[in-house]
C-alpha cells in the first residue's frame, strides 16, 4: 500500500478499527472519545467530509497521519504510516529515502557586540518593541557568510548557541536550544521564539515570571526536563496547528499545571502580532 492510498483512509473508518465508534454528529461531522487519552465528555470531533479531526480539550487537531502521530508519539511520517498500515492490516512499502544534503552555514569572523545598530534596533520598533527591552536581552553579532558581511540581532540559547534575526534574514547559529531565563520565581511562561519574549516585556506579561523560550516548537522536548520544576506554566504559543500541538503535548506531561493564554490574542497569529496591533502602524524609516 502506498502512501497516497493511506491518505485516501477514512478517518471515521480508521478510528473504527481502532475500536471507537461515534457518541454523536452535529452538522460537521461525529463526535468520539479521545482515543490517546481518557475524558469523561467526547471532546474529539471528526469532519467526514474534509477527513480531518480537531480535539477541542488538548487544541490539538490535523489529519489521518497527525493522528496517527498522537497515538504512537512520533513526529516521523514514515513510522506515522507504518502504525496506520499496522491497524488497518495492510502493507506500505518503504520508499528509498536518502540523506538529504543541507549545506551547512559556515559562519567566519563572528562578533558579538552591544546592539546598537540603528537598523536593527529600527527592525525591532517596527515590531513594537523598544531599545532598551531589546538590549536588555539581545546582543549584536558582526559575522561573514559565504564571503559577504552580516549582521543580525542576536538572542542566546542555554546551549550557548544563537537566534539571528533582522529585517532580511532568519536563522540560528548551532547548537540549536531553549533559553531558559530563571528569576526563581514558582511561574514559567513559554514563547516559541525571542520575538515573542520580547513582546510579552514589553506588554508587562513575564512581570518577573520566569521564562523558557523554545526557539522552535520542535523543541518542546527538550524544554520539557526544565518545565518538570514549575507548578504552573503560561503558554504563549502561535495560534496555528504546530503551537495547539506543542500545548497539547505539554498538557500531556504535566496535565492541569499548563495554562494556554493565547486567549489573550484570538485574532492575532501570535503575541508580537497582538502588540503590533495596539498601536497605529509607522513604520521607522532610517535617514542616510
Amino acid at each position: 500500500m502506498d502512501i497516497d492510498a493511506i491518505k485516501g483512509i477514512s478517518l471515521v473508518d480508521f478510528l473504527h478499527h481502532l475500536g471507537y465508534k461515534p457518541t454523536g454528529r452535529d452538522s460537521k461531522g461525529l463526535w468520539f472519545y479521545a482515543p490517546y487519552r481518557n475524558e469523561r465528555k467526547p471532546s474529539f470531533h471528526v469532519n467526514p467530509r474534509k477527513n480531518v479531526w480537531f480535539d477541542f480539550g488538548s487544541g490539538a487537531g490535523g489529519d489521518i497521519f497527525t493522528l496517527a502521530g498522537e497515538l504512537c508519539d512520533s513526529t516521523d511520517f514514515i513510522r506515522q504510516a507504518e502504525y496506520i498500515a499496522e491497524k488497518m492490516r495492510m502493507p506500505v512499502s518503504q520508499p528509498y529515502k536518502p540523506e538529504p544534503f543541507i549545506e551547512q552555514p559556515t559562519f567566519e569572523d563572528v562578533k558579538i557586540s552591544k546592539l546598537v545598530s540603528p537598523a536593527l534596533l529600527c527592525y525591532l520598533a517596527n515590531r513594537g518593541i523598544p531599545a532598551y527591552i531589546a538590549q536588555r536581552y539581545c546582543v549584536q553579532v558582526d559575522y561573514k557568510l559565504h564571503g559577504k558581511n552580516y549582521y543580525a540581532i542576536c538572542f542566546e540559547n542555554s546551549a550557548h548557541g544563537f537566534e539571528l534575526r533582522s529585517s532580511f534574514f532568519k536563522g540560528s547559529y548551532p547548537p540549536k536550544h531553549i533559553t531558559h531565563i530563571a528569576n526563581g520565581n514558582a511561574l514559567c511562561n513559554v514563547f516559541e521564539g525571542f520575538i515573542d519574549f520580547l513582546s510579552a516585556e514589553r506588554l508587562g506579561l513575564n512581570d518577573g515570571n520566569d521564562s523558557v523560550v523554545l526557539n522552535s516548537v520542535a523543541n518542546v522536548g527538550k524544554a520539557i526536563p526544565t518545565l518538570a520544576e514549575y507548578p504552573l506554566i503560561l503558554c504563549y504559543l502561535d495560534n496555528d496547528t504546530a503551537g495547539r500541538a506543542a500545548v497539547a503535548r505539554l498538557r500531556r506531561e504535566f496535565g492541569d499545571r499548563v495554562s494556554d493564554k493565547s486567549a489573550l490574542y484570538p485574532d492575532h497569529k501570535d503575541l508580537n502580532d497582538y502588540l503590533q496591533s495596539l498601536n497605529p502602524k509607522k513604520s521607522t524609516k532610517l535617514k542616510f
